[in-house]
C-alpha cells in the first residue's frame, strides 16, 4: 500500500459562504455555498452544465479566487494565501485530475508522473515512486511512452498517477471521464474509488453522468450556482 495519509482526525475542507461573480459582478457562478468535506470520503459534485461545478472545484483548489467567502483546508484559509504560498500548498496537498489530461507531450509517462515531485522535492526517490504509482493504476507499460502514443484512457491513468505523486491528502477531478469511451469511463471511476478506499485519499470529483453517482459516499447537487442537495449516497457501489 502506498502511504498518502499522515493521520489526524481534524483534516477536512470547510467551505464557508462562498460566492463567485464574473463579468464585473453581473454573472453569478456560485451563491452562498457552505459545505464540509470530511477526511477520507468520496464526494461527487453533480449538476447540469453551468451549475457551478467547475467553478467550485477551481476555488477549492485555489486555481480561482472567490468573490467572497472562505475555503479552509486542514485549518488553513487558502483564500487568504498569497499566490506563492498557495502554489506550494497546492503542490504538497492537492492532486488535480483535469478533463483534458494536460500531460506534457514531450515527456514519457514516467517523466510526467515524476514532474510534481521534481518541483516539490517532497519525495526522496521520484523515479521509484513514479513506477510504483504507474503500477497502482495498471499503467507500468506506459512508462516509456509519450502521450501521443497513448489512448485517452491510458493518458487519464497516467494523469491519476501524476495527481498522486506528492502523497496528496485530496484528489480533485473535474469531469474526469467526459472524453472517454464507456469502458474507460468505468475503469477510471473504479480506479478513483480504489485510490479512495485503499490509499485513504479524499476524492472530490464532478460529473453530470448519473451512471457514476453510485461511486460516491456523498452526492452534492448544484443548481444555478447554489447547493441544491447534499445526501449520503444510497446507490454507493
Amino acid at each position: 500500500m502506498i502511504d498518502t495519509n499522515d493521520g489526524g482526525s481534524d483534516k477536512m475542507i470547510e467551505v464557508q459562504n462562498l460566492e463567485k461573480f464574473y463579468e464585473f459582478g453581473k454573472a453569478l457562478a456560485l451563491r452562498d455555498v457552505s459545505i464540509t468535506f470530511e477526511d477520507g470520503r468520496f464526494y461527487i459534485i453533480a449538476g447540469p452544465s453551468g451549475s457551478g461545478k467547475t467553478t467550485l472545484l477551481n476555488i477549492l483548489t485555489g486555481i480561482d479566487r472567490p468573490t467572497s467567502g472562505q475555503v479552509i483546508v486542514d485549518g488553513k484559509d487558502i483564500t487568504a494565501m498569497k499566490e506563492k504560498e498557495l502554489r506550494k500548498f497546492r503542490l504538497e496537498n492537492f492532486g488535480i485530475i483535469f478533463q483534458f489530461f494536460y500531460l506534457v507531450p514531450y515527456l514519457t509517462g514516467l517523466e510526467n508522473v515524476m514532474l510534481p515531485m521534481r518541483y516539490s522535492k517532497k519525495i526522496g526517490n521520484p523515479s521509484e515512486r513514479a513506477l510504483e504509482l504507474l503500477r497502482l493504476v495498471n499503467a507500468e507499460h506506459l512508462k516509456d511512452k509519450r502521450p501521443s502514443e497513448m489512448s485517452g484512457g491510458e493518458m487519464q491513468r497516467v494523469a491519476i498517477a501524476r495527481a498522486l505523486a506528492n502523497r496528496p491528502r485530496y484528489i480533485f477531478a473535474d469531469e474526469p471521464t467526459a472524453n472517454l469511451d464507456w469502458e474507460n469511463k468505468l475503469r477510471i471511476w473504479e480506479l478513483l474509488r480504489r485510490v479512495n478506499e485503499e490509499e485513504g485519499v479524499t476524492v472530490i470529483a464532478s460529473t453530470h453522468e448519473r451512471e457514476f453517482f453510485r461511486f460516491a459516499d456523498v452526492l452534492i447537487t448544484l443548481k444555478d450556482g447554489e447547493v441544491h442537495e447534499v445526501k449520503s449516497n444510497p446507490q454507493k457501489a
